[in-house]
């Protein structure tokens, strides 16, 4: 019976030890697949906490584009407003009568200091004539423009039509002061 005693002691030894292996495995198992599970669900809410952000960065980007587009659109309105408001200058100025224009021609005549062709606006070929001084100055075909006139000569061009003047003396002196009263709210 001894030998059956140590068979039973070691049978039962080896069980225990299985069982005991057993229980390590399962809760190694346990461990394992509770980290996974952790790790799993805090990798759900990185990748929904970068979502997130991603669509708050895509919202913030599309904002500033409507905005931009709204600004580029309004400023392109006031362009377009100042463009005809200095048209409408042009066209006024050209109804005026000769000599009513005549000032502003002789301004331009006196500050041209060489001696060449006045080629003058259809418009204002009568008026040119008269304030034109025939030994410095001799006419040339008209121009195609509102009014006013254009001077040539061997080394010097000077343009001196209402557009012109209105575009490049006019507007850059006073397109601030013009868009702030068109422009700003009363």
């Amino acid at each position: 019976m001894a030998l059956q005693d140590i068979l039973t002691a070691i049978t039962q030894q080896a069980d225990q030890k299985i069982t005991d292996a057993r229980n390590v495995h399962q809760k190694g198992l346990t461990k394992i697949r509770e980290d996974g599970e952790r790790t799993v669900s805090e990798r759900k809410q990185e990748i929904a906490r970068q979502k997130e952000v991603k669509k708050a960065q895509m919202k913030a980007k599309s904002e500033n584009a409507a905005d931009m587009h709204v600004k580029n659109s309004l400023l392109s309105k006031k362009r377009e407003l100042l463009d005809e408001t200095y048209d409408e200058v042009v066209d006024e100025l050209a109804k005026l009568p000769d000599d009513k224009l005549e000032p502003l021609m002789l301004a331009c005549l006196k500050s041209i200091t060489s001696e060449g062709t006045i080629q003058p606006a259809d418009k204002h070929t009568v008026l040119m004539k008269k304030l034109a001084d025939s030994d410095k100055f001799k006419m040339g075909s008209t121009v195609k423009a509102k009014g006013g006139f254009r001077f040539i000569s061997e080394n010097r061009e000077q343009d001196c039509t209402l557009e012109h003047l209105v575009a490049e003396v006019l507007r850059p002196a006073t397109e601030l002061e013009i868009a702030d009263s068109l422009f700003t709210a009363a």
